[in-house]
């Protein structure tokens, strides 16, 4: 990291990365954007997940020589379920009042409290939706919450194998494979791939790579910071972004575009956190580009809800760019209150959950 990170205690662009992520999401459901769908935001949060997490597991077992595993599952229940659940709740209240339309049923709430709905709503949920409409896009956080049930026991056979590459690549070409299987032997349709976890677990494992890349010092040889050779990847990595975007033959799109899109995310999380003052990157790191990408979480988990009200209720039809700003708003307005209402109230219980009462750092007495 830089002189900057720690510095600041952050890990640059970051935030700015959220926002960006959660903007994408936003024009593709608001039907803002059809070059730049949502789907590409949504594989960038599953990046940042694993490139945050296991950075964040790094510095804890550089620091103590282990893991606490019940601190991280704490510390990740204080930090997701309760903007959650109050979002969830809002939903079921916005039906019961008629401010919005969908299903109040109990097996599909529990799938998605328990972070199970995107299996759930493949194989048990039956036809028709049994949800509030806007909570569709529940299926990506049942993704990385297996991630997060799963990664830090396979960071631990990582991390005592002397952080090793070899380990991770052979899961990436094993997900891969599976993916390809099941499109084209099992017949699973493109929605099934896009939502299931063992088909996507991939997309957060890319983030997981870099962040260990980057403990090796490997990423030095991969990434040079010479100007033109930034130029060159940055251009490259951007390149196979789009063209991920634009062929849209089926069987790439399920299967070989989401590990392209992983590999090209790789060099562009590496710059925009270790050259955060490149002229590129700068934005990602203003203020309120930073804010909105704290507020993004409970944003995300809202914003299509809104969406879906507002549609239902008629409002701004003949005004479109009145009800995309109105929807932004009404999001940000709602994502703010849960933040300093709930979320800001337990950041020092978060903070204090270190798991290691006992230990002395590791080359401390």
């Amino acid at each position: 990291m830089t002189d900057y990170a720690l510095s600041k205690g952050i890990i640059p662009s970051l935030d700015g990365l959220r926002a960006v992520s959660i903007a994408i999401v936003f024009a593709g459901h608001a039907r803002l954007s059809t070059a730049i769908p949502g789907g590409l935001g949504v594989t960038v949060f599953f990046f940042l997940s694993g490139f945050l997490i296991t950075t964040l597991l790094i510095r804890e077992y550089d620091r103590y020589g282990s893991v606490s595993l019940p601190a991280f599952f704490a510390r990740r229940v204080i930090r997701l379920m309760p903007p959650l659940l109050t979002t969830l709740f809002a939903g079921a209240v916005l039906v019961w009042l008629g401010l919005s339309v969908g299903a109040l049923d109990v097996k599909t709430l529990l799938s998605q409290i328990l972070f199970y709905f995107n299996y759930y709503a493949v194989y048990g949920a039956g036809e028709g939706e049994s949800y509030v409409r806007g909570f569709a896009i529940l299926w990506s956080l049942s993704v990385e919450e297996h991630f997060y049930f799963v990664w830090p026991f396979v960071f631990l056979v990582v991390a005592r194998q002397g952080f090793s590459i070899r380990f991770i690549v052979v899961l990436l070409v094993a997900i891969l494979a599976w993916r390809s299987y099941r499109y084209l032997v099992w017949l699973d349709s493109a929605w099934m791939i896009y939502t299931l976890t063992d088909t996507r677990f991939d997309s957060i494992l890319y983030g997981c790579l870099l962040a260990v890349l980057q403990r090796r010092a490997v990423t030095n040889r991969l990434f040079p910071t010479t100007r033109w050779s930034q130029i060159l990847i940055l251009g490259s990595a951007f390149a196979v972004i789009f063209f991920t975007l634009i062929w849209r033959e089926p069987v790439f799109r399920s299967t070989l575009r989401y590990s392209l899109q992983g590999l090209a995310l790789m060099p562009l999380f590496h710059y925009a956190v270790t050259q955060p003052r490149m002229k590129l990157f700068q934005p990602l790191n203003w203020g309120w580009v930073r804010w909105i990408g704290v507020m993004s979480y409970t944003f995300y988990i809202c914003h299509y809800v809104i969406i879906g009200m507002f549609t239902y209720l008629g409002l701004f039809e003949a005004n479109y760019p009145a009800f995309v700003f109105a929807s932004a708003s009404a999001a940000l307005l709602w994502s703010a209150a849960v933040y300093y209402l709930l979320e800001v109230p337990l950041k020092p219980l978060r903070k204090r959950l270190i798991g290691h009462p006992t230990l002395a750092p590791v080359g401390q007495p």
